[in-house]
């Protein structure tokens, strides 16, 4: 006889979920035959779990007073719980205690908490939910279906004050060693706002002044005595959004880091790294700019029953584009590991007011 199959299905094919938004779908369990059970629950899980190791150096004496360093393996770990809830779905008032063949498909419905952060793998560390189905069988072991889900919260850079703040950096750096010193390279960095979403264009305008004593190649060649404005463009794959908040163990964050080739120097220092924002939900318009056409119009965001909604709905979701390799921590033996979603829009204009003319 075929083993009966239990599955979870979700009414968001996406399995996607917002932060108190409801999690809503239904438990099925295809049986062929008579099937002992007293009770069929629903878990729902949610943690953050982090863990890696350092070597420390301590000192060793060994009996006759010889002392000596070693070195010593220390782990670290820590664990948030933000979701841990057990659900009855189904039990055998009857005490019959027997499922007859046949499909049964139980409904369930569960709000999520407001104040989780997004889903997240990475290597040291996870934030990740699961929701799982589990049969209570009496004198057998309980059969189980665990499945992953992504939570995405609404992080709307309409209500983020310095999304649309510009970037700007510089730094200076003088190229060469020791006593073969060859002069300044200067760089200056603008990014026309910090706030930007997955699949939107990052524009990075560089103005590069070379003081130096000999030719400095970056993506073009500035000659000595020469400047050069760049203007360099990142499209933002799918990504966790940036989260520095409700979780005290894992924070992501987002820096531009510009390190052009220095002549004789191994360790360029130029210029330091910069924070960027990453939202999940675009601005309904930029400021008007001759060179950057407008976002289109879109409702802002509003409340229904207390949850704030999209501005605007993702048009697809992604992959994280990590893939498998996010993480391989606590990943069920003979199992893939999970690859949260993330929403990413698509045809965006380049807002780049400051973008340098063409050369």
């Amino acid at each position: 006889m075929p083993e009966p199959k239990l599955l979870v299905e979700f009414d968001q094919p996406q399995e996607v979920f917002l932060p108190g938004n409801p999690i809503s779908g239904r438990v099925i369990l295809m049986t062929s035959e008579n099937y002992k059970a007293r009770a069929v629950h629903l878990k729902l899980d949610g943690r953050a779990h982090t863990n890696w190791h350092e070597y420390e150096t301590e000192r060793h004496t060994d009996g006759n007073g010889n002392t000596e360093n070693r070195q010593k393996k220390v782990d670290y770990s820590a664990t948030v719980k933000y979701l841990e809830t057990k659900i009855l779905i189904w039990a055998s008032f009857d005490g019959s205690n027997c499922l007859i063949p046949g499909t049964y498909a139980w409904p369930f419905s569960y709000r999520l908490p407001s104040n989780i952060p997004p889903s997240f793998e990475g290597k040291y560390g996870y934030i990740r939910y699961s929701v799982t189905a589990e049969v209570d069988r009496p004198w057998r072991f309980d059969k189980t279906s665990k499945r992953c889900i992504t939570v995405s919260p609404m992080l709307d850079l309409n209500f983020i004050p310095n999304a649309m703040t510009p970037l700007q950096d510089q730094a200076s750096e003088n190229l060469g060693c020791c006593c073969f010193k060859k002069g300044y390279l200067s760089v200056k960095l603008d990014v026309p706002k910090t706030g930007f979403v997955p699949g939107e264009t990052v524009p990075i305008n560089l103005h590069i002044v070379n003081k130096s004593s000999v030719n400095v190649t970056m993506p073009l060649t500035v000659e000595p005595g020469n400047s050069h404005n760049l203007a360099l463009e990142l499209r933002l794959p799918s990504v966790t959004p940036t989260i520095n908040q409700f979780s005290p163990v894992i924070t992501v964050e987002y820096y531009v880091d510009y390190l052009p080739p220095s002549y004789y120097q191994p360790n360029p220092t130029l210029p330091t790294p910069s924070p960027i924002g990453n939202g999940v939900a675009p601005p309904p318009d930029y400021p008007s700019s001759p060179n950057s056409p407008p976002y289109p119009e879109v409702p802002y965001p509003v409340k229904i029953d207390g949850v704030v909604q999209p501005s605007a709905p993702p048009p697809s979701y992604q992959d994280s584009m990590y893939g498998t390799d996010g993480t391989h921590i606590h990943t069920e033996e003979h199992k893939k590991p999970f690859v949260p979603k993330y929403p990413v829009f698509h045809n965006l204009p380049v807002y780049n007011p400051s973008a340098p003319p063409q050369e």
